[in-house]
C-alpha cells in the first residue's frame, strides 16, 4: 500500500468520525432545545395555573359575600374566615403574578391582571359597600376569563 493510500484512508476515517460526532453534537443539541422549550412551557403553565386558581378564589369570595349580603344572611365565624382566607390567598397570588409580569405570561394577560388592579371605581358611592362589591366581583369575573382566554392561546391549547 502506498503513501498516498494511506494517507487518504486516514483522511477518509477522519471524516467519517467528524460526521459521526456532528451527528451526535446535533442530536444532543436538539434533545436540549426541546428539553428547554418543554421545562419553559411547564413553566408558563404552572404561572397561568397559579394566577387563574388565585382569581378563582377571589371569585369564590365575591361570590360567597355577594350572596350572603344579597340574601342578607349571617355567616357562622368559621364559615367567614374560610372565605376570607380564600381572599387572602388569591389576592396575594395575583398582585405577586402582576409584579412579575410578562416573564412567564403573555403581554395580554399581564394587561389583563393591570386592568384588574386599575379598574374604575364606577358611579359607586364610597360608602356603598354592596356597590364596591358587585364591582369587585364583576372585575375579578372578567379579568378570570381574560386569563382563561390569554392562557389557552399562549399555551397554544385547543379545546
Amino acid at each position: 500500500m502506498s503513501t498516498d493510500n494511506i494517507i487518504t484512508l486516514i483522511a477518509a476515517g477522519l471524516a467519517f468520525l467528524a460526521s459521526l460526532i456532528a451527528v451526535a453534537v446535533s442530536a444532543y443539541n436538539a434533545r436540549f432545545v426541546r428539553f428547554t422549550s418543554e421545562k419553559w412551557w411547564e413553566r408558563k403553565t404552572e404561572a397561568y395555573v397559579r394566577i387563574i386558581g388565585a382569581l378563582s378564589d377571589l371569585v369564590y369570595y365575591y361570590q360567597q359575600t355577594y350572596d350572603t349580603e344579597l340574601h342578607a344572611r349571617q355567616l357562622p365565624e368559621e364559615r367567614q374566615r374560610e372565605i376570607e382566607a380564600h381572599w387572602k390567598k388569591g389576592y396575594l397570588e395575583i398582585r405577586k403574578a402582576t409584579n412579575v409580569g410578562a416573564f412567564l405570561i403573555s403581554p395580554e394577560a399581564e394587561k389583563a391582571l393591570e386592568e384588574y388592579w386599575e379598574r374604575p371605581k364606577g358611579n359607586v358611592h364610597p360608602d356603598d359597600w354592596f356597590g364596591h362589591l358587585e364591582l369587585d366581583y364583576t372585575s375579578a369575573e372578567k379579568c378570570l376569563k381574560e386569563l382563561v382566554i390569554c392562557a389557552k392561546k399562549d399555551l397554544r391549547v385547543r379545546l
